[in-house]
């Protein structure tokens, strides 16, 4: 069997001018003859993604599941009519934006502006057909997508509220408001599940900067506890320090504690947490940290630690100023979260 780094030189050429994918005509259009072309499908030294549209079976090895989803929906809209669009799943991961779970089995495109309602599916993905506003139909990095906006409230008809929420604050985050899910959220009027994907436009919060938070936040929703501020700065003159859930009349923080922080160097990067938790204790506020184990897996039980600490007394106050996120930043001179 012929391996995937032996492909032939002009082969590997078209797959890097077409960024990990080619299509048959244009591997027939440069000379491969149909039966070599054949042979190499066989010996799978080419992937097919979609009907005439192929990978180097070792990129597709090496990529994880959301990765793999946006090259199959990029080999999809290969082979679609033009006037189509990445949507749901794959308009986010097209969109690099946070994902949740394992990916759909397929990748999915819509037809906008058609008379027709519904979809179908194929080996290749599905195609879904709907009447959708030019404003939400663009392209990101030269792929046909439907907007972020548009991609979110169209995921929360269907998806779980963690995943919507996840998907929500990431576009709020991006453009730096609910404006333009409330709008999507509005084109969708009468479409089914509308009034389900109203739920994470209204919760979501454009200061969540990571899944983690997202995912702390829909613990405390369900548990009943009062609205936190999302990423305060607080310092004693200064915005020092940011907390990604604050309480500020009971002075009580929450911290979505991601592992990735302690990969490079775990025993410097516990000393700096334990000065900084005296900081804040000094300043009169408590902190509790939180992984995804405890916020995904026992939710109810995150939301019970943080309601026992905004129930107890608080703490002697220090000398405490806090901040928004965004001025805290300002102040700081690090400009608007990427």
């Amino acid at each position: 069997m012929r391996r995937p780094t032996d492909l032939p030189p002009d082969v590997r050429h078209l797959l890097a001018v077409g960024d990990d994918l080619v299509r048959r005509r244009d591997l027939l259009a440069l000379g491969v003859p149909r039966s070599k072309l054949t042979r190499l499908v066989r010996q799978e030294s080419l992937a097919s993604l979609a009907n005439g549209v192929y990978a180097d079976p070792a990129t597709v090895a090496a990529l994880g599941p959301w990765p793999l989803l946006r090259l199959r929906t990029r080999a999809l809209l290969m082979v679609s009519p033009p006037n189509t669009y990445a949507a749901d799943w794959s308009a986010v991961v097209v969109h690099d934006l946070p994902t949740a779970g394992e990916p759909p089995a397929v990748p999915s495109v819509l037809r906008p502006r058609s008379c027709r309602s519904g979809s179908n599916r194929t080996i290749n993905g599905r195609t879904r057909f709907a009447a959708v506003p030019d404003t939400w139909l663009g392209d990101h990095h030269g792929v046909a997508s439907v907007q972020p906006a548009f991609a979110a409230v169209d995921i929360g008809r269907r998806a779980g509220r963690l995943a919507s929420l996840i998907v929500a604050d990431a576009v709020a985050a991006r453009d730096h408001g609910r404006d333009s899910l409330i709008a999507a959220l509005q084109d969708i009027d009468g479409w089914s599940g509308a009034g389900r994907a109203s739920w994470a436009v209204r919760h979501c919060d454009p200061d969540v900067e990571s899944p983690l938070e997202s995912a702390g936040r829909l613990a405390f929703i369900r548990g009943g506890l009062p609205p936190a501020r999302t990423n305060e700065w607080v310092g004693e003159h200064l915005p020092v320090f940011r907390l990604d859930h604050y309480w500020p009349e009971q002075r009580v923080g929450a911290e979505a504690d991601g592992l990735r922080k302690y990969l490079s160097d775990p025993a410097a990067t516990i000393r700096q947490e334990k000065e900084r938790e005296w900081r804040l204790q000094r300043m009169g506020i408590r902190v509790i940290r939180y992984g995804w184990a405890v916020a995904v897996g026992s939710p109810d039980l995150l939301a019970h630690r943080v309601r026992e600490l905004l129930a107890a007394p608080p703490l002697p106050p220090g000398q405490l100023l806090t901040w928004s996120n965004r001025d805290g930043r300002a102040l700081r001179g690090l400009g608007r979260p990427a």
